[in-house]
């Protein structure tokens, strides 16, 4: 099947802007567990991926913030060298070209409600900042509509360039879910060059697959730009990658 990508939508979020991607491989938009049914929890994100994808080292700033946050709760953004950035206070980001860094956030619930979080990125090569906001709700603090709404797929590859391998990872709504999936790798040409129906689950809600650069006869192909589409149901999800040599 040849196919011509024309206008591609990315239902994960992913910011390029400069020389720095930002991936987010989740729904902005948060919805954890009914504090009514779980009692006290923590909630934590997926990791959001931060690549400086020029040539020259980089140093930018990040900023996090937060709004009507319910008495008691408690929220940390940290990274995955263990360092938790204070709100409000603009924190250093070192990044080499080609280096990535990954946060995450993690919220203490201890009752039903909600809340904003802005993370941004400025200075660097930056010409302006990058800004993102997130929310966050219990459960049971939202509409039947606005879970509905929430029910998506979003995916992401690391690391992205990559050489040889990345890591396709994707959230499902349910289990059941992926028996309908398919992800289906196409070069620059829209031709096919692999395809998966069998992943590897790592956490509730979110599976992968490792493509080591290989087409179905396992010969490794060149370097460039690929496409992985993933169709479930009727609806498909198209993201682009880099492979470098």
């Amino acid at each position: 099947m040849k196919i011509t990508v024309l206008l591609i939508f990315f239902l994960s979020l992913g910011i390029l802007s400069a020389e720095l991607e930002i991936n987010i491989p989740f729904d902005p938009d948060m919805i954890g567990p009914s504090y009514e049914t779980t009692g006290d929890y923590t909630f934590d994100s997926e990791w959001i991926t931060i690549t400086n994808i020029g040539a020259t080292a980089e140093t930018y700033n990040l900023t996090w913030s937060y709004s009507d946050l319910p008495q008691g709760w408690l929220i940390t953004v940290c990274n995955d060298l263990f360092l938790c950035y204070i709100p409000n206070m603009p924190a250093p980001v070192n990044l080499d070209a080609g280096e990535s860094i990954q946060v995450h956030i993690e919220i203490g619930v201890n009752s039903t409600g909600g809340c904003g979080i802005n993370i941004t990125l400025n200075d660097g090569d930056l010409t302006e900042p990058i800004s993102t906001d997130f929310t966050f709700n219990t459960e049971d603090n939202v509409s039947a509509d606005e879970i509905l709404n929430a029910a998506k797929i979003y995916a992401s590859n690391y690391p992205n360039p990559f050489n040889p391998n990345t890591t396709i990872s994707f959230s499902a709504i349910s289990p059941e879910q992926t028996e309908n999936i398919e992800l289906v790798i196409y070069n620059n040409k829209g031709q096919k060059v692999k395809r998966f129906n069998t992943f590897l689950k790592r956490s509730s809600g979110t599976y992968e697959v490792i493509w080591n650069g290989s087409d179905e006869s396992g010969k490794i192909v060149s370097a460039g730009i690929y496409y992985y589409q993933i169709n479930y149901g009727e609806k498909t999800l198209i993201n682009k990658m880099l492979l470098l040599k």
